[in-house]
Order: C-alpha cells, then structure tokens, then sequence
C-alpha cells in the first residue's frame, strides 16, 4: 500500500493541470457565460458546453485523487488493480481519439497503478 502512495497526488496534480489549461482554453466561453449572468448560460453552444465538461471533469479527476490519497494513507487499503486497468484503457481510448490531449499525462499513472497492485 505504501508503494501506491503516489497515486492520489499524481491523480490529483494532473487535475490541477487539467483545470489550468481549461481555464486558459476556454476563457472566453467561460467569460461570455458570466456577462450572460451563468444561470441557463451554456443553452447550445458548443464551446461553453465543452468548457463546462472540461472544467467538470477536471474536479472528477481531483475527487478521483482525493479518494486514492484517503484510501491509501487514511485507510491503509490498496488500491485494486483494475482501477489502474480502467484508468489505462480510458487513457489509451482517449490518446487514440484525441492525440493533442492530456491523456497521455494518465496513461503512466494507470501503469503505476498496475505495476504497485
């Protein structure tokens, strides 16, 4: 379990990084929804409704880093194996579809997993 100690932070850092480039990316959709005052704001415009799951998935991924770091320093469980499967199968699916991406930040941390299972 200790090996597997790294995990939440890795997790969590790659958030913190996911969140800032979405921030710098979608700057302006993200602006343009506080002047149109962010209630009903995103109706169906692509590039808002992209900020917004960019953004949100970024927070997933920090509550995803979060859990792994009380799992493991908190509780002293293990991290099961297939979680770092599920992490690497996602991020290879991803890297595939979208090269230009971030994904290729996650795959070593699903092989990390794996490997300290």
């Amino acid at each position: 379990m200790a090996i597997q100690k790294h995990s939440g932070w890795m997790m969590e850092w790659t958030s913190y990084i996911h969140n800032a480039v979405g921030l710098i990316l979608c700057w302006k959709p993200l602006n343009d929804m506080v002047k149109a005052g962010v209630w009903n704001s995103v109706d169906q415009s692509f590039d808002r409704m992209a900020a917004i799951w960019f953004l949100f998935f970024g927070v997933l991924l920090w509550i995803i880093g979060r859990m792994m770091r009380w799992m493991t320093k908190e509780k002293g469980l293990a991290i099961p194996r297939f979680v770092g499967w599920h992490i690497l199968i996602l991020s290879i699916i991803g890297a595939i579809i979208m090269p230009i991406s971030g994904f290729w930040l996650v795959i070593p941390q699903g092989l990390y997993l794996i490997r300290n299972s």
